[in-house]
């Protein structure tokens, strides 16, 4: 069974054969091959989860399009250091600022494309209703209130009838045929709300049609632009790195090549600098470690506020959302609640000076069933995906800091040249700091002269070990 110690041994090896590159040896070039393939399917994993998340309809065409990326970034990768490089910049990227835009942006077509098309929706239900309720008073003129009219006239009909006197009876036989007819022109009225509803069925079908082009031509802008948002961080990064006259760019980290850089210092007897005071301690911070200095909490506090304006505005959206639905529901329960309307009818008429009454009843519903609006809550659909979203948002937020030592470790690690030149930096950045609060009667000409003089030390100190090396070859040679 492996031990804790033979793991350690030989993920160092993998790093520093990823790093180096293919090496001498079929077990190294095989192994390289592997690390290569390994990291271009990191690659096409992380293509598609934000695939997932960005929710790109393609099907199988998402993973075929992620396995060909990945299997060209091997390729590439086996090829050149860069492209190593930049991947692993790439996949940090993804959980520092580049990666929360993409995920704030990810949350914002969430909200817009399922709180906003709810809203909608909901306004299209409460108009369907206004309008279904029109069509069934229309309906309901039709037999109320005139087929109590009719009643009552069938009524005064028969009652005249049974006092109307014949004296001629037996004789003559009086045959009558009473018909009452009602024709109401409601053809106005219908053809006005079957245009309403025609406009609204066509307003309706136009949003819907418009949101799931703008939905789908969005979210594949937001897939195209978030990659391409990472993918630009990285490739900054590494040329602000690899700048020759920005040694200082994010250059305020003890690494161990910086610890070997002084304490080599040290057996020359030159200036050091470590260990460091304690105002340096909370300006120069030693990686990689889970501390964190004042500005980097400040960086942390900067990473946390654009996410949290963003959670402010997706919850007001979700709000409205919610407000509206919740009042179509309410009303739509105190519509249900309500009680017809009676409306007595009453009809007095007079047959030989008898006064007759005639009475009934029209009941009179306010709002119909059957057109009771129905609307759609969507904030399960929204903000479950939002609270993963949202918590690895936060998550990014406390690490970023410690992704940043990451970071550099690595560019670090791919460019030895340029980290040795950014230690040397840095080195001096802190003796010449450490003179100036050291020497404060000192005019600015002399402490100009000062740094001068103390960069050229630094400088012959750089080359001195150089030429001490090549001076032992030499001598070894003869």
């Amino acid at each position: 069974m492996m031990t804790v110690t033979g793991i350690l041994d030989v993920l160092f090896y993998c790093k520093k054969l990823f790093v180096s590159g293919r090496g001498d040896g079929r077990k190294n070039g095989v192994v390289f091959t592997f690390l290569c393939w390994l990291f271009g399917m990191m690659i096409s994993g992380c293509l598609m989860v934000v695939f997932a998340l960005s929710k790109v309809g393609l099907g199988q065409a998402n993973l075929i399009i992620a396995l060909l990326l990945g299997m060209i970034i091997s390729v590439l990768a086996f090829i050149f250091k860069s492209v190593r490089c930049t991947g692993l910049l790439f996949l940090l990227c993804c959980g520092m600022r580049e990666g929360r835009k993409v995920l704030i942006a990810i949350g914002t077509s969430i909200v817009v494309f399922n709180n906003v098309k709810n809203i909608l929706g909901n306004l299209k239900v409460l108009a369907d209703s206004i309008v279904c309720n029109l069509e069934a008073k229309r309906v309901l003129l039709k037999v109320m209130p005139f087929h109590y009219y009719i009643g009552a006239l069938y009524s005064i009909y028969q009652h005249a009838k049974r006092q109307f006197f014949n004296p001629l009876k037996g004789v003559v036989d009086l045959m009558d045929n009473f018909q009452c007819n009602v024709k109401i022109s409601d053809d106005e009225l219908k053809t006005v709300l079957n245009e309403t509803k025609q406009r609204i069925q066509d307003l309706s079908s136009n949003i819907s049609t418009q949101l799931d082009g703008i939905t789908f031509v969005g979210r594949i802008a937001f897939l195209l632009i978030g990659i391409s948002i990472i993918l630009i961080g990285a490739v900054i990064f590494l040329k602000n790195f690899l700048a020759t006259d920005n040694a200082k760019y994010e250059n305020a980290y003890i690494t161990k090549r910086f610890m070997e850089y002084d304490e080599s210092r040290r057996q020359r007897n030159m200036l050091c600098v470590l260990p460091l005071n304690k105002t340096e301690q909370d300006l120069y911070i030693t990686i990689p470690s889970l501390k964190t200095s004042r500005k980097q909490k400040q960086k942390i506090v900067r990473f946390l506020i654009p996410m949290i304006t963003h959670i402010f505005t997706w919850t007001l959206i979700s709000v409205l959302d919610f407000m509206l639905y919740w009042l179509i529901l309410t009303i739509s329960k105190n519509l249900q609640g309500l009680h017809p309307v009676e409306v007595p009818i009453t009809l007095t008429y007079t047959i030989r000076s008898t006064e007759n009454i005639y009475s009934n009843q029209l009941n009179i519903s306010v709002f119909e069933p059957q057109c009771t609006p129905k609307p759609e809550l969507s904030l399960s659909a929204t903000w479950i995906p939002l609270s993963i979203l949202i918590s690895v948002l936060f998550f990014l937020g406390l690490i970023s800091a410690f992704l940043i030592q990451i970071k550099l470790l690595v560019t670090a690690a791919f460019y030895p040249d340029k980290d040795l030149e950014r230690v040397a930096y840095l080195h001096n950045k802190i003796l010449q700091e450490r003179a100036l609060l050291s020497s404060p009667s000192e005019s600015g000409d002399l402490k100009k002269m000062i740094s001068q003089v103390r960069y050229c030390i630094h400088s012959l100190s750089i080359l001195a070990p150089d030429v001490l090396n090549r001076q032992t070859r030499e001598r070894a040679t003869h």
